[in-house]
């Protein structure tokens, strides 16, 4: 592929992940599902132009655990998009709500860790600190659940 048509196919990205964007904001504004599944078809297209664009992988998975109730394919995503960017910390805690959702809670308890270690932000860190106390006692051998 030569330099205009890499070029190309970032600005694409960018473009449908925009479009993906405003298609999630009048989804949440309004409670419009259709929005999020047309949100989530453009952050498609935005990885499919550019398939180490962690920040679409991040949104996309995002939607797929808040508003679609997917939490399977969030965790892909959201395994991904750290993956690819390491610096997505938010990529871990958001990977921990699916795990939860999934009844996986050692793998959620083991996000919400990765999270404290980095994640800077002050609601977030109770929520991690908050949910890692809770699943605890679900799982075998943890500190809290024996």
């Amino acid at each position: 592929m030569n330099r205009l048509q890499r070029w190309v196919r970032f600005v694409l990205s960018r473009c449908y992940y925009l479009l993906a964007a405003s298609h999630r904001h009048f989804g949440n504004q309004y409670s419009l599902t259709q929005e999020h599944a047309s949100a989530v078809n453009d952050f498609t297209k935005a990885i499919a132009h550019n398939p180490e664009f962690a920040r679409a992988y991040l949104e996309r998975g995002i939607l797929y655990w808040r508003e679609l109730d997917r939490p399977r394919r969030a965790v892909l995503d959201l395994t991904m998009a750290y993956e690819l960017d390491s610096r997505l910390i938010e990529a871990r805690f958001n990977r921990g709500i699916a795990h939860q959702q999934l009844r996986e809670y050692a793998e959620a308890i083991a996000d919400y860790q990765a999270y404290l270690g980095e994640g800077d932000h002050p609601h977030w860190r109770v929520y991690a600190e908050t949910m890692i106390r809770e699943l605890a006692e679900w799982v075998p051998g943890s500190e809290d659940g024996e």
